[in-house]
């Protein structure tokens, strides 16, 4: 009770423009389930977990379980997914979007129901903690946490036990329904459902897409990111260095409440590294789907480099930039992330080094042409395949040989790592997939359409691949500290993603 009477004190000496505009964006959370029934009528339909967390919190986990098994191939041949009567399911493992200030895993729902019936696997949509009432890296520790959940088979955890325990006991009702009104079903000789993090996928959209990037890095000590900038003056031996430190506005809010303590940012000057196993103890390929995703926090969304369409569709575009006034986002973005920690890698997770990407990641990267972030994620792209993850690239603008997911130039990528590859939507909004369908326009569905398909057979596809043991080396690279690289006029991608992309 005391908490919540802290945050309602937090919450009457925020600013009124940030009070209204967190009352409107926070609606979405408390919409019910059963709106769900109208806009992801196929099913199947979640139920709410509250995860154990660090310090004593929880963390809501919308659940989806799959109707019946599917059978997915593997490199050895086709495998039956019931052994026993024990169902070792997949996971998938879902980041909404929403800039870190707004959104929720309602919005998943149809997302996560198709993964869910396509696949046969779990998915887990994760209500991750938002601002203002939280600050970063609230929900990069929450992903942690659930991920972690889902890798402990062993149950050692109490969030792995409540995890698995949940589930088993969803599994229990919805098969004793089924036989009480004597219907055949798939599940009818089931007994037990597993949990198989060896068959993994992280998906997630906009700031999902960041923080599902998030979890397959290892991110090196940062000690620069609070060494206060020194000037110089004077000339040879009398040369002065002074030091300005950090103004109130760069650092953590004074107003969070002291129930805010498990917001807090983990020892700069150590490596942050990704919870995954490593790759030579599970070389299998973990898809990573990144749509649409926030690279780069260090501009506010207003302040990013824009261009009507990435420069792998349009290169010759050299159209002015308008003005542009700041927007919800740029508004609201900061009570999550405050401006000395947007350069921070897990903030802005396409400035690490990808040498430090979890190698076994396989990547597929969804671009909508109309995106504020397009210019980032150019750069990002760049810098990649620089690096050695390469793979197909889908244009979809009606070039010869374009790759459709099947059929095309697809270079295959390099050995050394799992590959990226790039999906272009033209002509589409950022968060299009995530939109109602009714409201979208013809070429938006088929765009979506084509989207998902693909993304489903991507996740099949790699599910039975192997990172070969010879690329995956023993042990892996010294994190050498973090170097912020600077943010340069006129450069587009390097310059930037706002701290609050939605």
């Amino acid at each position: 009770m005391s908490g919540y009477l802290q945050s309602l004190s937090y919450f009457f000496r925020l600013p009124f423009h940030i009070q209204w505009r967190t009352c409107l964006v926070h609606l979405p959370r408390f919409v019910p389930l059963s709106i769900l029934h109208l806009t992801s009528p196929e099913g199947p339909q979640p139920f709410i977990v509250a995860l154990p967390s660090r310090k004593n919190t929880t963390i809501p986990l919308y659940v989806f379980v799959p109707p019946a098994p599917v059978v997915l191939e593997r490199e050895d041949g086709a495998r039956i997914p019931v052994e026993n009567g024990e169902w070792k399911v997949p996971v998938v493992l879902d980041f909404h979007g929403g800039g870190f200030i707004m959104g929720s895993p309602l919005e998943q729902a149809p997302y996560a129901a198709m993964m869910a019936r396509e696949l046969g696997a779990v998915v887990i949509s994760v209500s991750y903690r938002i601002g203002p009432f939280h600050q970063f890296p609230a929900a990069i520790h929450d992903a942690e946490d659930v991920l972690s959940a889902i890798l402990d088979t062993d149950e050692v955890s109490k969030a792995s036990k409540v995890l698995r325990n949940e589930i088993q006991r969803y599994f229990g009702m919805t098969v004793e329904e089924a036989q009480k009104k004597k219907k055949a079903h798939a599940l009818n000789d089931i007994q037990r459902i597993t949990l198989d993090p060896s068959r993994l996928a992280i998906s997630g959209f906009s700031a999902g897409g960041n923080i599902a990037l998030n979890m397959a890095v290892w991110v090196p000590p940062c000690p620069q990111l609070f060494s206060p900038p020194a000037t110089t003056t004077g000339m040879g031996s009398h040369t002065t260095r002074t030091t300005r430190g950090p103004s109130a506005a760069d650092t953590f809010s004074p107003l969070l409440p002291p129930v805010r303590a498990p917001t807090v940012l983990d020892d700069i000057s150590q490596p942050w590294p990704s919870i995954l196993p490593p790759e030579k103890a599970q070389p299998r390929l973990l898809p990573l789907l990144l749509f649409y995703p926030s690279l780069d926090a260090r501009l506010l969304p207003h302040e990013r480099p824009m261009k009507d369409m990435p420069s792998a569709l349009n290169p010759d575009d050299k159209k002015p930039q308008q003005t542009r006034m700041p927007g919800l986002f740029s508004i609201m973005g900061p009570t999550y992330l405050p401006k000395k920690l947007r350069a921070h890698p897990r903030a802005s997770p396409g400035l690490v080094d990808p040498g430090n990407v979890q190698k076994n990641a396989a990547i597929l990267l969804v671009l909508p042409e109309k995106d504020t972030l397009a210019v980032q994620s150019d750069v990002w792209v760049d810098k990649m395949n620089t690096s050695g993850w390469n793979g197909p690239v889908r244009f979809g603008d009606g070039r010869d040989n374009d790759w459709n997911g099947r059929e095309g130039n697809a270079p295959a990528p390099s050995g050394t790592n799992g590959g990226m590859e790039v999906w272009h939507a033209p002509d589409c909004q950022h968060g299009w997939t995530q939109f109602p369908v009714t409201i979208l326009g013809k070429h938006e569905k088929e765009e979506r359409r084509k989207v998902f398909e693909r993304t489903l057979d991507f996740v099949k596809g790699n599910w039975k691949k192997s990172l070969p043991t010879e690329a995956v080396g023993n042990t892996r690279q010294e994190l050498r500290p973090f170097d912020i690289p600077p943010v340069q006029a006129g450069e587009g991608a390097s310059s930037g993603v706002g701290a609050a992309s939605s």
